[in-house]
């Protein structure tokens, strides 16, 4: 039998996750649990959101005329050839100079843009719009992803795990990154607003704010494996195990840099209490499921 949870180093509020921890996990015991607060950061963005819609019949009869006569045309000679007043083909060629699709010159002639004959061939425009986010870079999971609402800053009354660990963010300065690496990280995240295929274009960002730290809760176990017969260190949130939290613990343990004493208040004498027990509880096993041999005539 294990050591009674009674008279380990495990904080109250998690004395019922220990037991659940052992319950399905015959062959465990947890020597320790105890929380801590680390802090993420999380930066403002503005980005510019481009997507395609079909071209008006104005936007479409313009670019065909940059595409199709010779000489050009000035804006007032197709109004005249529409029969419109300028002020509308104005109105609609200034649209397009936007998309970076048409240019005027001074004189009201008509040139295509690249950009404007790639829309033409696709009987699309591309349209854009500007969205807030928010990056949300966690030093822990080693993880940096994109929210569309701000989290709660909220006051966390426990150790800082940074006391004992370093802990490093993945990114350093949001504002390095190319908008090249920043676009799979977007549409990692889900938010549905850079998507390649649907002709969805995360096209510009930028940092609007400064950062905050957010303090999170994490809960971090010393478990002693009775197959193994070796201690791990397992760090949660909820009941969610965090692999990358847990094998970075786990190394800087193995290294020498970080002491389960310190970490959750485990001494060697607390494992060497424990180990006799979990040894004998596998052979009892063994032994039980020995058959008695048959007596020989």
């Amino acid at each position: 039998m294990f050591l009674a949870s009674s008279t380990k180093p495990i904080d109250a509020n998690l004395s019922s996750l220990a037991a659940q921890i052992e319950e399905q996990n015959p062959g465990l015991s947890v020597l320790a649990a105890r929380q801590f607060r680390f802090a993420i950061r999380q930066t403002p963005l503005e980005v510019a959101i481009s997507e395609p819609r079909e071209f008006n019949v104005l936007e479409e009869f313009i670019l065909r005329a940059g595409v199709e006569f010779d000489p050009a045309p000035t804006l007032q000679e197709l109004a005249d050839l529409l029969g419109l007043d300028e002020i509308f083909v104005k109105t609609t060629a200034t649209t397009l100079v936007n998309l970076e699709s048409l240019e005027v010159a001074e004189n009201g002639k008509i040139t295509i843009a690249p950009l404007g004959k790639n829309f033409f061939n696709q009987g699309a425009v591309s349209r854009s719009q500007i969205q807030s986010i928010y990056a949300i870079s966690d030093p822990l999971n080693q993880t940096l992803t994109f929210k569309f609402d701000a989290l709660a800053a909220e006051s966390v009354n426990l150790p800082d795990l940074a006391d004992l660990v370093s802990l490093e963010h993945k990114i350093t300065d949001l504002a390095n990154l190319s908008l090249a690496e920043i676009q799979p990280l977007i549409q990692a995240s889900g938010l549905g607003i850079h998507v390649p295929e649907n002709g969805k274009i995360v096209s510009q960002y930028d940092v609007v704010g400064d950062d905050l730290d957010i303090w999170q809760i994490v809960s971090v176990f010393v478990l002693l494996d009775a197959i193994e017969n070796k201690t791990t260190i397992q760090a949660r949130q909820g009941k969610q195990i965090l692999e990358t939290a847990s094998n970075l613990l786990n190394e800087l343990e193995s290294q020498q840099k970080l002491s389960l004493n310190d970490l959750c208040k485990v001494t060697e004498e607390d494992v060497i209490l424990e180990e006799p027990e979990i040894i004998a509880t596998p052979k009892t096993r063994k032994s039980a499921s020995k058959k008695k041999p048959k007596e020989t005539v």
